[in-house]
C-alpha cells in the first residue's frame, strides 16, 4: 500500500513539475520586461522626456495622483502631465526598485519603492520618495505596459 500511494504522489508530482516550471518561466519573462520598463522610466525621469514616460503606459493607462489628489487619464495626458512637471528641474538622479511582482494571466500587479533627486535647493538636494503600485497588461504585441500608475510619497 504505502508503494502504491508513494507512486501517485510521484506521478502527480511529475505532473504538476511542468506547470510549475512554466509559471516560473512566465514570472522570470514578466519581471525582465518590468525591469525593463521600470529602467526606462528612470532614464526618462533623469532626461525628463515626458513622451518617454508616456510610451511605458497603455493607451488607456491611468496616473493617480495621491499628493493631489487627481488622475490623468489615456497617454496623451500623462505625457502632458510629465511635460508640465519637467518644467521645473527634473530629477537628476531616479531610482525605481521593485519588491514584488504578482502574475495573473495577462495582468501583473507591481510594488516598490522610489527615490528622486532633485538638483539642490537653497544648497540642501531635494529628495522625493516612497512606495509605489503599478497594474501592468501584456499587450497583443507581447510587450508590457502600465494600465494604472500610483506613487504612494514617503511621509
Amino acid at each position: 500500500m504505502r508503494r502504491s500511494l508513494a507512486g501517485v504522489v510521484v506521478v502527480f508530482a511529475a505532473l504538476g513539475a511542468p506547470g510549475a516550471a512554466a509559471a516560473q518561466d512566465d514570472m522570470a519573462v514578466v519581471r525582465r520586461a518590468i525591469d525593463a520598463q521600470n529602467m526606462a522610466w528612470a532614464a526618462a525621469t533623469r532626461a525628463g522626456d515626458a513622451a518617454a514616460i508616456a510610451r511605458i503606459f497603455a493607451d488607456s493607462g491611468v496616473e493617480v495622483s495621491l499628493r493631489s489628489g487627481k488622475t490623468w487619464k489615456g497617454r496623451a495626458a500623462i505625457q502632458d502631465l510629465f511635460v508640465q512637471l519637467y518644467q521645473n528641474p527634473h530629477a537628476t538622479d531616479a531610482v525605481v526598485q521593485t519588491d514584488q511582482v504578482l502574475l495573473d494571466g495577462p495582468t501583473a500587479v507591481e510594488y516598490g519603492h522610489y527615490t528622486f533627486t532633485y538638483p539642490p535647493k537653497d544648497g540642501q538636494p531635494q529628495v522625493d520618495s516612497g512606495k509605489y503600485l503599478v497594474v501592468w497588461r501584456r499587450q497583443a504585441d507581447g510587450g508590457w505596459r502600465i494600465l494604472v500608475d500610483m506613487g504612494v510619497p514617503a511621509p
